[in-house]
């Protein structure tokens, strides 16, 4: 089992973790130390107990707005993947028109070509 020493708003504290899991324990570690810095700047020395209380609710807080957030960008890019399907689809129609207008317009120049052939036999 590793330990690490953590220092947090000036004091120590000694945890216990799983062997390999020291380095990831002293970022999370300097993390909550810049963010109960961040609340003590904020609002001053108002004890250590209210200003970790502050930092892991405000984390907590990042955590799961997330959530929320990535259902909200989810619903807004398949509604912005859905127009752009439904001006794609109206692209091809239009496109299958102006292809079918052309191959007409093709073939009434080989209609009166032909009659012209036939006419000059």
């Amino acid at each position: 089992m590793g330990k690490v020493s953590l220092n947090i708003n000036g004091r120590s504290y000694g945890l216990g973790c799983e062997t390999g899991e020291e380095e990831r324990l002293m970022r999370l570690g300097q993390r909550l130390d810049a963010r109960v810095a961040e609340m003590a700047n904020q609002f001053g020395q108002i004890g250590d107990l209210r200003l970790l209380v502050m930092a892991g609710i405000t984390l907590l807080d990042e955590m799961d707005d997330p959530k929320g957030n990535v259902d909200a960008q989810v619903n807004a890019r398949l509604g912005s993947l859905r127009a752009e399907a439904d001006d794609a689809l109206k692209a091809k129609a239009s496109a299958e028109v102006k292809a079918a207008e052309s191959l007409m317009s093709a073939a009434q120049r080989i209609e009166r070509l032909a009659e012209r052939l036939s006419d000059s036999d």
